[in-house]
């Protein structure tokens, strides 16, 4: 990518910065009355219906400067042998950033960030962002201070989930467990039946522990506690007529329906492992690059090096490969050399 491409982006930018900054908005209080003209006198707010889509194209060409500084070798990815290589992500307002923490880098990114601010007035905000170092990394507080942002130590908990990179402990998903009590207990005041208590269980309660088990494998004993919590809300804390694996077996087998935390974390983890050997998604291709290479997925051994999350995928293949059907049909919408060949399973 050359920097006549970054100028040029920047400049049709400039045009349709200034273009919301002039448009007048118009207001009529009756029908067949005349328009009255509002000035603009606070530019774009949020909320309006325009913000999503030029916080898109600013942080497109926020995009196009690291991408520029990678290509001069001013910033180098993290894991620099990746395909594609990832210098940063972005969700909804959230920016996140990994690269190698050379002086040099962390200038140019405090460099990159201005240049956006200058540009477009989007500033970030150093108070509610952190900046994480590897055990490894030296100077920690020197090259924080570079981008002016604090340091601090994972695990961090993002959405409400904690990210960290070893396998969640008990006391890491404490927040799950809090926030279920808190819930539990509040719900104990009001008078609800039998079936009101089942269907807060099912819609709130396994919604969010289901929220947390697409994000982190949650460790059993974290699972055993939340659903003891939930079967004294709904025996009101007295004796359990009926046993919590019973309830949660279908209604035809004498059940209330609800599903055990346990079948849906194994269920969560095929979910990854599918989706890792489909392919397709920027997760899967990293991922692939990454961890087998030129290898074949479904016999390579795990190794020390493996993240929690590859091994995770790995220990799920045997399942997901007695579950793989290939269904043939009359050719028009699929080929050999598509899906089957991107899933590898062997015939």
């Amino acid at each position: 990518m050359s920097s006549d491409v970054c100028h040029g982006f920047r400049g049709s930018l400039g045009c349709v910065d200034q273009g919301v900054h002039h448009v007048p908005y118009f207001f009529s209080s009756h029908p067949g009355r005349s328009l009255r003209v509002l000035p603009e006198q606070r530019g774009l707010r949020q909320g309006d219906p325009l913000s999503p889509y030029l916080f898109t194209l600013v942080m497109e060409y926020f995009t196009c400067l690291m991408d520029l500084a990678v290509y001069h070798g001013r910033l180098v990815p993290l894991f620099r042998r990746m395909d594609p290589p990832v210098t940063h992500l972005i969700y909804a307002d959230d920016l996140w950033s990994s690269i190698q923490p050379s002086m040099m880098g962390l200038q140019t990114l405090a460099g990159i960030m201005e240049d956006l601010r200058s540009f477009s007035g989007l500033q970030l905000n150093k108070d509610k962002s952190r900046v994480y170092f590897s055990s490894r990394c030296s100077q920690k507080e020197e090259r924080a201070d570079v981008l002016g942002i604090a340091r601090s130590d994972l695990p961090v908990r993002y959405l409400g989930v904690p990210l960290t990179v070893n396998y969640a402990r008990d006391q890491d998903c404490q927040g799950l467990v809090e926030y279920v009590q808190r819930r539990v207990e509040g719900w104990q005041a009001a008078g609800l039946s039998f079936g009101g208590r089942i269907e807060l269980i099912r819609s709130v309660i396994s919604a969010l522990a289901r929220f947390w088990l697409q994000s982190i494998l949650l460790p059993v004993a974290t699972i055993r506690r939340v659903e003891r919590l939930c079967a004294d809300f709904l025996w009101r804390g007295g004796m359990h007529a009926i046993s919590w694996e019973q309830l949660c077996r279908p209604r035809k087998e004498g059940g209330v329906g609800l599903r055990p935390l346990l079948d849906i974390r194994e269920a969560s983890a095929l979910k990854l492992a599918w989706r890792f050997v489909s392919g397709g998604s920027l997760w899967a291709d990293w991922m692939h690059s990454r961890y087998v290479k030129q290898g074949n997925f479904w016999t390579c051994s795990p190794d020390k090096h493996h993240s929690v999350t590859f091994k995770t995928v790995l220990r799920h293949r045997g399942m997901l490969k007695s579950a793989i059907r290939r269904v043939m049909k009359d050719g028009r919408t699929r080929t050999f050399g598509g899906t089957l060949g991107l899933i590898g399973v062997p015939c």
